[in-house]
């Protein structure tokens, strides 16, 4: 466990939960929180989702979580799944005092995003099924967050597999990753994968350098929506004000 504490303190920062945004300079995020307000009236979930992130972030406009959450619900409630992911940060209690957490809520949204590709959302399903016991389902969401080049969930799958003789190539193959990714490999880290190397046969190491190649994968259309974060929202303004 000190290695996956160590690696996820690491990289907090960079894998915060789908509500940094960049892109617009300050002394615009006021006009852009007020252009996105006077179009949430249409019902189009895309604005309610920018809308709810402005408003949850305090950009361009003081925060105000309870409103960030009746845009988050109504953009969810159309099918938005960014939105959805939101809904489910508040049941899981990372804004209290809004909604009362609510596991299996937390996990009904969040699920709707993971099952459309979204690597946080998937990081998290498996989390909160590791909670409930469900290695399997937890092992499942880490890997499919992990082939988008997700830090934490390769560290959290690689460490559940670890202990298994079953899947120690597969582990040392996902510890080989960690080392690569990782900013700063902790020396534990190290340790654990010169520990695996010398359990694993020849055979096991080929299928272990097989596994290495072909893992990661291309992010998928909805991370690297959400990875625009601010930076879209100027042009998703442009294309609604135009409309007659």
């Amino acid at each position: 466990m000190p290695t996956i504490r160590r690696l996820l303190a690491a990289t907090a920062a960079a894998l915060t939960l789908a509500c940094a945004s960049a892109g617009a300079q300050p002394d615009s995020q006021a006009s852009l929180y007020n252009r996105l307000a006077s179009l949430a009236p249409s019902g189009n979930p895309e604005v309610q989702y920018n809308l709810g992130m402005f408003l949850n972030n305090g950009i361009g406009t003081a925060p105000d979580r309870a409103a960030a959450f009746k845009q988050f619900s109504q953009a969810a409630e159309a099918g938005h799944p960014l939105a959805a992911y939101k809904v489910g940060c508040y049941h899981a209690g990372q804004f209290p005092g809004v909604v009362p957490t609510d596991a299996a809520q937390a996990l009904q949204f969040k699920l709707r995003a993971a099952e459309a590709g979204y690597e946080l959302a998937q990081l998290d399903v498996g989390t909160l099924f590791a909670r409930r016991g469900e290695a399997g389902q937890a092992a499942r969401w880490w890997e499919s967050a992990s082939r988008q080049g997700n830090l934490q969930a390769t560290a959290r799958l690689a460490h559940a597999l670890s202990g298994d003789a079953a899947h120690a190539a597969k582990a040392y193959a996902l510890m080989g990753l960690l080392k690569t990714m990782s900013p700063a490999a902790p020396k534990e880290l190290l340790t654990r994968i010169d520990e695996l190397q010398a359990r694993l046969t020849d055979q096991d190491k080929a299928t272990a350098a097989e596994i290495s190649a072909s893992w990661l994968q291309a992010k998928t259309p909805l991370t690297l929506r959400a990875n625009e974060g601010m930076a879209a929202v100027p042009a998703l303004l442009a294309s609604l004000e135009r409309r007659p």
